[in-house]
């Protein structure tokens, strides 16, 4: 792997744990924005999907 491929993959990793950890700080401290977070959740997990996918075939 180059080390432009493990920069991508680390900064990905960091900002899905960072964004993990505001979501269940606003959870803990707002529990009836449950729904939106889901929500937003859920779109971040398919754009991640999506750029896993595209890395993925691109590598083959």
């Amino acid at each position: 792997m180059t080390l432009t491929t493990l920069a991508v993959i680390l900064l990905l990793v960091v900002v899905i744990f960072v964004v993990g950890a505001g979501t269940l700080g606003l959870l803990l401290h707002r529990p009836t924005w449950s729904a939106p977070l889901a929500g937003a959740l859920a779109a971040m997990m398919l754009m991640t999907t999506v750029m896993g996918l595209i890395v993925a075939v691109t590598r083959s």
